[in-house]
């Protein structure tokens, strides 16, 4: 009797950890979404380049040829006006895009890209921010017949004028100092738009400046604000280019906001537990403990980068639930957008290998390599597991003849935590 009673209360416990551990994992175990208040789209990195640049003719600078990064340049304008035609069949109150809307800061790019955004359904308010690639920028060019030639960029003041509507006009709140300002999401709800560019530097430096961070000056403003907010009961919701948390240790540099700790601190002290990113084009979810309070970035992939994804954040009146969407794009692009994704890879890491595998190991090695690149960027962190235990053979080859394995950028796509990367459900 007394052995089955201890049988009985066994698996009872056993039955509560695994009970537990299913609800931990399961969000929706946790927290069940209450009513329904605001839904905002987020997407970045749209890089448009103005087809007004650029003659048709050209043999040498065509769109395709313009980057080395993986970027499908040459549907620019389909994919924002994909964007623009999902935004219009859910018709969210708000879209929100988190910088570097244009290629290099063209004056005719920005005019482009306020003119799709013109599409927008009126009953969607559009909110915009730049990127380091925005404003004052000493790359900005244009191609005509195959000559390269030097065009304006912009200051934050055009940026201010051809943004107005998007955010610039009748903010809550401005920084007088930076591009940054306060949307009123609603009485009880702020998207605080953060400008983390260091772009006006640009010129004195002589060279185009990735990194970003928050200026003492705004830091100031931003506590004057985050203060009011927690007096009064008002959610903070933030919205940067540079990435809050660091998505991946070898790209900290640049990346990530110089000054994250300060900011950090602050939204640890108000209560800020959000913030959504671009700039590293890498669908990554992050989160930190500061003083007790959990803090996420979301970063998003760039919408010209395998995955085309958006954000849709919808806010209840208990939690916030986001999810990572791809653009309903035509299966040609998005096959087109893998393949040049992994193949820009390929290419750069075929080498590596050669010599120490021969050729045909070497081909087989990065063929695995690539698709998992693509995948860790669009955050399909499944995709990766599947790969990497179908081909563990080559995966453990691969393992043994990379030098400093452990602390490579290959060991890092290859590990992957089994945390979503796509969606996160969490309370207000």
């Amino acid at each position: 009797m007394k052995h089955s009673l201890l049988i009985r209360l066994v698996a009872c416990l056993l039955l509560g950890v695994l009970l537990s551990a299913l609800c931990f994992s399961l969000s929706s175990c946790e927290i069940q979404p209450g009513e329904r208040e605001t839904t905002v789209f987020i997407a970045t990195d749209i890089h448009l380049f103005s087809d007004n640049l650029l003659s048709e003719d050209n043999q040498r600078y065509t769109k395709d040829k313009f980057v080395s990064d993986g970027r499908i340049q040459e549907y620019d304008y389909q994919l924002m006006e994909a964007l623009v035609e999902q935004v219009n069949a859910q018709i969210p109150e708000y879209l929100i895009l988190t910088g570097d809307l244009t290629f290099n800061g063209e004056r005719d790019s920005h005019l482009e890209v306020a003119r799709l955004l013109s599409g927008v359904n009126p009953d969607t308010k559009v909110l915009v921010i730049p990127g380091n690639h925005d404003v004052y920028s000493i790359n900005a060019v244009s191609v005509i017949k195959d000559k390269m030639e030097a065009v304006d960029s912009i200051t934050a003041e055009d940026f201010r004028e051809i943004y107005a509507d998007f955010g610039y006009e009748d903010a809550l709140y401005y920084d007088e100092l930076s591009l940054s300002y306060i949307w009123e999401l609603d009485d009880d709800k702020w998207a605080l738009m953060l400008d983390t560019s260091l772009s006006r530097y640009n010129e004195e430096n002589d060279y185009q400046i990735v990194g970003g961070g928050i200026e003492e000056s705004t830091l100031a403003w931003l506590e004057e604000k985050l203060i009011y907010a927690k007096e009064n009961g008002i959610d903070v919701i933030s919205f940067s280019h540079h990435n809050l948390l660091v998505h991946n240790q070898l790209f900290e540099y640049n990346y990530t906001m110089r000054n994250s700790g300060e900011v950090l601190a602050l939204f640890a002290e108000y209560e800020v537990k959000l913030n959504f990113s671009g700039h590293l084009h890498i669908q990554s979810i992050k989160n930190t403990q500061v003083d007790g309070t959990t803090i996420y970035d979301v970063s998003g992939g760039s919408l010209l980068d395998y995955g085309n994804r958006y954000g849709r954040l919808d806010i209840y009146d208990n939690c916030y639930s986001y999810e990572s969407k791809p653009l309903p794009v035509s299966e040609k692009i998005r096959e087109h957008s893998f393949e040049v994704f992994s193949t820009k890879y390929y290419y750069k890491t075929f080498l590596t290998y050669k010599t120490s595998l021969g050729a045909e190991d070497a081909e087989r090695a990065t063929r695995v390599l690539s698709e998992i690149n693509a995948y860790y960027f669009d955050g399909s962190y499944e995709q990766i597991r599947s790969l990497v235990w179908k081909n563990r053979a080559l995966i453990g080859l691969i393992e043994r003849n990379t030098k400093d394995y452990d602390s490579s950028y290959v060991s890092s796509i290859i590990n992957v935590e089994r945390e979503n990367q796509h969606s996160i459900l969490i309370e207000r």
